[in-house]
């Protein structure tokens, strides 16, 4: 399986494949900048240069594709359904292209397509990492690390806890410590988790911040 950064991916399909003007092509260009700001992936800053993804191809994970199709498009850029199901179309084709690449595993090209069509995603790789300091914003204490897909040393900080669940959507929760304090969320979830949930129930989660969102990690047992 070849080995390229995450970048030279994008840019060769989007590119090459599309050509750099198609409305295709601007959507990959969007989901790149998904990846930027709420991958996790490791990332290059040089002084007066745009932000590059050195990530490998093998760092793009199912949960990236469900992720984009089901909270990024629809709760922070507030596409339309027909925009969503074509975004879908697009990242199916592009899955399909990694795949021919070598840049993805047969496994991984399944479990990609699982979460572009709106299955559920694959498992998680669970794996003890340190974690970063804590941040005192919102008095969270920093706690040992479980890797999903982010690569360690890029949540900005970590908590850890019971909650009690005061919203629950589809692939996203809401919650409260029991001892107060404000309601911590969006916390970005598999749709499996999410319909297993409703308000009320208590729960121990592990999470990592990622900008303004949070990451499961871990899920405990429930408490009703």
């Amino acid at each position: 399986m070849q080995s390229k950064s995450l970048d030279a991916l994008l840019s060769q399909y989007r590119i090459e494949v599309l050509g750099e003007e198609s409305r295709a092509a601007r959507e990959m260009t969007r989901f790149r900048e998904f990846l930027v700001s709420h991958g996790g992936l490791r990332k290059l800053q040089l002084p007066g240069k745009e932000e590059q993804i050195v990530a490998p191809s093998e760092a793009l994970c199912c949960f990236h594709f469900s992720q984009y199709l089901d909270w990024y498009l629809t709760e922070k850029v507030g596409a339309s359904g027909r925009e969503v199901e074509d975004a879908r179309l697009g990242l199916g084709r592009f899955n399909e292209w990694l795949l021919e690449q070598q840049a993805i595993s047969r496994e991984g090209f399944e479990e990609n397509r699982e979460s572009i069509l709106g299955g559920e995603a694959g498992p998680a790789i669970d794996e003890e990492v340190s974690s970063p300091e804590g941040d005192d914003e919102d008095g969270m204490a920093a706690v040992r690390e479980e890797k999903d897909f982010y690569v360690p040393g890029e949540y900005s900080a970590t908590l850890t806890g019971e909650f009690i669940l005061t919203k629950v959507q589809e692939g996203i929760l809401y919650g409260k410590l029991p001892d107060g304090g404000r309601e911590i969320g969006p916390i970005l979830v598999e749709r499996a988790v999410s319909s297993s949930h409703r308000v009320g129930d208590r729960i121990h989660l592990s999470l990592g911040r990622a900008g303004d969102h949070w990451n499961l990690l871990h899920e405990g047992q429930r408490r009703s």
